[in-house]
């Protein structure tokens, strides 16, 4: 997105956007997509579902008149597929006439095949020619999204929501029609505060049916255009899926750290580069003779053309980051290997838009925000052109968000505070000059704020918490919070705690136990950003005093790992690291004990991020099984006595179900996809694949993109 230039352009943006909708569709939305079952027969072509609204309007009648003709879904097709599917049906209806056609049109299709290799065409003018496109030109194409012809839903029933805690337990009926009372409290819609539950219904079209005969999934985006001929669009909202859910995988992919302010760091260096070469010849040219002239010169051109290049594989753009991901993914998606993806967290580095004038560095609106980059990036609609950029795709799977603590921060940060240029590739004097360029605010930069999270609410996913019932696997998303201070070392070092899990919260997860008719042998997965686990990586000194004294050498995590006491033939219990290190280094700071009881009580895996660093825990919990057939109700207590916690490489040493699901629970930390790790040094681009095969947790490995 354009930034606006002139304070005219920000004020009229915000003119624009106060004059939007008389009503909006709140949910579902990009990071909290609504997934329709259907069996893989494809019996069923009418569905039906409900959409969460808010508006000015109070009387439901008027409400409901305005929505007439108003909603459309789009399908979101996959651009080589429509054109062998428009291919197919041209020979269909003209068999005889296209050989005919096609014979005294040799000429044309010469001429076509020399634009084909010349230029690239858009979709209306390889439709045109389908007659002249060869298989093999259509295989050269490249993959991406293509919406399809409307579908046009009717509206069954129209009631009025109320907003409804997550501690209730009506909460867990619709949980997407169910609004959180946060909406209004962070005036996220502004002056609309009235909400409507729409139920509609829908046929799907026979493209619909086809594309669903070769891929696992299709996906829709809803648009909604209001009486002052205002269009909203809620993309890749709306799901319909032919997995049963017994055998499928999804990626977890963390701490993406997003800004518009990445994408400008290559330019703004190599052109500081740029300059310190102009510089520096004209020193040379003033001090050196004209006999040694053009030698020293080529030179001191030799030696800054190596320090561009150094800088150009030295820097890592989150931006990129991610946009090689999403092509990344595609790949898999088109090969139905890959249902959806989780992001646990940082989605964005902050919030407001570094590029906006001062004075306008309080405003929150989605347009001028980092959310806005992040829904661009997934649907390819960067406008501006920047060097250093890569050529991204449109995001072809679902995506679920959950919030993390850098999502609160509104404003840009010193990258030279803790270092954390290091974690970018930068060197120092590269950090000082985009300090220079962008000037952060010393004390505002550390601070965080609920307005930060408007446009992520409006736009990208209204609820902070929810959960998924997809088969017999239960996959809960909990919002972790923003920064806390209650250890300032942690945060200084640049790794803070976060605020942790609310009562309410832990109210919602034995209300899941309790009420949501959980079948034997579900497969709770839960999705955090702050870990609940985080060691330090050594032990305290005295500690290691005492063992340096009685000759004992290990002093390391590593050197508790798991395997490596059993292999050197010492007993489990000397593995054990929850009686040895401080667990808790930027962990969730409130309702610790809770959350590690229903952990070691129900989930098969918890995944984290935060910390940027791979790690993975093994917990020991005596009553596990007990607990799964106790009496209800199930409460949460803080007794974690009976937890044993182990710390080793448990995604890589078991590679079966049973070896899983005879040692869960686990808790892992999925490292970074965008940044490096807080240590420096290792790979980069890293997300983590869960494979769920019979019902059973299958494998969850790290894997890395090539930078």
């Amino acid at each position: 997105m354009a930034v606006p230039s002139s304070d005219v352009e920000i004020k009229e943006q915000l003119t624009k956007n106060r004059e939007m909708n008389h009503s909006i569709l709140v949910n579902p939305n990009l990071g909290h997509p609504r997934i329709l079952n259907l069996d893989k027969n494809l019996n069923k072509n009418h569905f039906q579902t409900n959409l969460l609204f808010i508006s000015d309007i109070d009387n439901l009648d008027e409400f409901g008149h305005s929505l007439k003709t108003q909603l459309s879904l789009k399908p979101i097709l996959e651009y080589k597929w429509k054109l062998k599917y428009e291919k197919k049906k041209i020979k269909r209806i003209k068999r005889i006439w296209y050989r005919i056609k096609n014979f005294f049109s040799r000429k044309k299709k010469k001429k076509w095949k020399k634009l084909f290799s010349e230029k690239k065409p858009d979709y209306d003018y390889y439709l045109k020619n389908l007659n002249f496109i060869s298989k093999k030109q259509l295989k050269k194409l490249k993959s991406r999204a293509l919406r399809g012809d409307e579908v046009f839903p009717k509206i069954l029933n129209i009631i009025r929501a109320s907003t409804n805690s997550i501690k209730n337990p009506a909460y867990l009926e619709d949980e997407y029609c169910y609004p959180q009372d946060y909406l209004l409290k962070y005036n996220v819609f502004d002056s609309l505060n009235h909400f409507y539950s729409i139920n509609i219904e829908f046929k799907i079209t026979k493209e619909i049916s086809d594309y669903l005969k070769s891929h696992n999934f299709i996906m829709f985006d809803i648009v909604h255009k209001n009486d002052l001929e205002k269009t909203r669009i809620n993309h890749h909202a709306l799901v319909i899926s032919k997995n049963n859910w017994r055998n499928f995988k999804f990626i977890q992919i963390t701490d993406l750290h997003l800004a518009e302010r990445n994408d400008m760091m290559y330019g703004i260096i190599k052109h500081w580069i740029k300059t310190l070469r102009r510089k520096y010849i004209k020193l040379f040219k003033k001090r050196v003779s004209k006999k040694n002239q053009n030698k020293n010169d080529n030179n001191f051109l030799d030696l800054t053309h190596r320090i561009d290049l150094s800088f150009k594989k030295r820097l890592i753009n989150p931006n990129n980051m991610f946009r090689k991901f999403i092509k990344s993914v595609n790949k898999k998606v088109l090969q139905n290997k890959i249902e959806f993806v989780i992001v646990t967290g940082d989605i964005v580095d902050f919030t407001i838009l570094s590029e906006l004038p001062t004075k306008f560095q309080n405003m929150f609106e989605y347009e001028f925000t980092n959310w806005n980059t992040f829904k661009n990036i997934i649907l390819n609609k960067s406008k501006r052109k920047r060097i250093g950029i890569i050529k991204g795709e449109e995001l072809l799977c679902p995506i679920f968000t959950l919030l993390g603590n850098h999502d609160y921060r509104p404003w840009h940060y010193d990258l030279n505070w803790g270092k954390l240029y290091k974690k970018m590739g930068l060197k120092k004097k590269e950090a000082e000059i985009l300090t220079s360029k962008f000037k952060p605010f010393p004390i505002k930069s550390i601070l965080k704020s609920n307005s930060a999270l408007k446009g992520y609410l409006s736009d990208i996913c209204p609820n902070l918490d929810f959960s998924l019932k997809l088969g017999k696997n239960l996959l809960i998303l909990l919002n972790t919070g923003s920064d806390s201070y209650k250890n300032l070392k942690d945060f200084i070092m640049g790794l803070p705690s976060v605020t942790g899990i609310k009562e309410k919260q832990i109210r919602y997860l034995e209300n899941l136990v309790n009420y949501n008719k959980i079948q034997e042998g579900t497969n709770f997965l839960l999705f955090l950003h702050g870990p609940p686990i985080n060691p330090k990586q050594k032990l305290k000194m005295l500690s290691r005093i005492k063992r340096w004294c009685s000759k004992e050498k290990m002093t390391d995590l590593d050197d508790f790992k798991e395997s490596k006491i059993i292999n050197s033939g010492k007993t489990l219990s000397k593995a054990r690291i929850d009686n040895k290190f401080n667990l808790r280094l930027g962990t969730i700071s409130s309702n610790w004990e809770k959350i590690m009881k229903f952990c070691s009580d129900f989930c098969n895996l918890t995944l984290c991020g935060h910390t940027h660093t791979l790690n993975e825990f093994r917990i020991e919990n005596i009553n596990r099984k007990n607990v799964k057939s106790s009496i209800r109700p199930y409460l949460l207590d803080k007794d974690v006595s009976l937890l044993k916690i182990y710390y080793d490489d448990y995604s890589e040493i078991y590679k079966t179900y049973k070896e899983i699901e005879n040692h869960n629970s686990f808790i892992v930390q999925t490292p970074s996809l965008g940044l490096r790790s807080y240590k420096g040094g290792g790979r980069i681009g890293a997300y983590r694949e869960i494979e769920i095969k019979k019902n059973k947790l299958h494998s969850f490995r790290v894997k890395y993109l090539h930078k």
